[in-house]
């Protein structure tokens, strides 16, 4: 059947269809390190069957700093 996703969290992510079926986290822009050195999403993913079957996971996007040695 069909799946939609939805992120939600406060980080600069967003989710997008891809081909397949399948949905992919990106980035609106770079991060920043200094800002915040990781961000808390969590991707929810729900049929539409009835009764919905659903499912959700949570993410944790450590940000690397490339000034780093």
């Amino acid at each position: 059947g069909q799946v939609s996703c939805e992120l939600s969290g406060e980080a600069p992510l967003s989710i997008v269809a891809s081909s397949g079926g399948s949905y992919k986290v990106v980035t609106s822009g770079a991060l920043d390190r200094e800002q915040a050195s990781e961000h808390r999403v969590t991707v929810v993913a729900r049929d539409r069957g009835s009764p919905a079957l659903w499912s959700r996971a949570a993410l944790v996007l450590e940000v690397s700093d490339v000034n780093d040695n």
